[in-house]
């Protein structure tokens, strides 16, 4: 009752199966782990590049140029940094009320207890 489909079908399958018994053997698997292609990205030669067009981008510039550049980044390096000092005096700050804080509610606490 095998029609000539089925049997193509039934022949297709064997090749298949075969074709996979031989790409999962220990062979193919050494095989393909030794073609991998091993991608390595290192960061440093990026910003060594970047820093390199960066110093040549201000060495082109004319002197004028490069005072405005100048006082731009420190400028911009005073502002962050102004910005990072008041960042840690908030923190102080909130460390210190949060120590207050804590020294009162115990206070309260062991003066109710006491009575």
């Amino acid at each position: 009752m095998n029609s000539p489909n089925n049997q193509d079908w039934e022949q297709r399958l064997k090749e298949l199966e075969q074709e996979i018994e031989h790409t999962t053997s220990p062979e193919s698997a050494e095989h393909t782990e030794t073609v991998r292609p091993h991608l390595e990205i290192d960061l440093s030669q990026k910003i060594t590049a970047w820093l390199n067009s960066a110093r040549d981008w201000f060495n082109s510039l004319p002197t004028v140029g490069r005072v405005i550049v100048g006082v731009g980044a420190i400028i911009v390096s005073f502002s962050v940094l102004n910005t990072f000092l008041r960042l840690i005096s908030s923190l102080i700050s909130l460390a210190i009320l949060g120590g207050l804080l804590y020294l009162g509610y115990k206070f309260l606490v062991t003066s109710s207890k006491s009575e």
